[in-house]
């Protein structure tokens, strides 16, 4: 749905924000369905912003208003972390209204960019956070950006 990517000195870093489930969308007054699914996305995902990446609970946010709630989070090895919760949707723009509860999976992976010497990925989630934390807390936080792709048919 929404992604960014970074490097910070040796360390490279991808943060993808997933969804899934339904929401009801609205438009008044009635419009091109075509372009529904567009400009629902484009809403979605705008002005998402994740921070706290080097932690297990990172904050997630969205100039719509969403309300994202954690679950949980498990580390994945040999590269990323995986957090997993709820995101009520309740946003409005040009005529457009998305409501409904979605759940939500952020992935934050780090590894040794091309610069780094020939070093191997951390075993573990204390390897993970001693190699990668201090390079991840210094970003402070991500502008996610819509990396979704529309159904077939649909124009962008």
């Amino acid at each position: 749905m929404a992604a960014a990517t970074a490097e910070i000195g040796k360390v490279a870093v991808s943060v993808r924000l997933f969804f899934e489930g339904d929401l009801y969308a609205c438009r008044r007054p009635p419009g091109v369905l075509e372009r529904l699914e567009a400009e629902a996305l484009d809403l979605l995902s705008k002005g998402l912003f994740v921070s706290g990446i080097d932690t297990p609970l990172a904050a997630i946010t969205g100039a719509a208003g969403h309300r994202f709630v954690q679950e949980d989070v498990v580390f994945q090895p040999p590269d990323r972390w995986v957090h997993r919760g709820t995101c009520w949707v309740g946003a409005t723009r040009n005529g457009l209204t998305l409501t409904g509860v979605l759940g939500y999976r952020l992935e934050v992976r780090a590894g040794w960019n091309r610069r780094a010497p020939d070093c191997g990925p951390p075993a573990t989630a204390a390897e993970w956070c001693e190699f990668f934390g201090a390079p991840l807390a210094s970003i402070g936080g991500v502008v996610l950006r819509r990396a979704s792709v529309l159904s077939p048919g649909t124009p962008p």
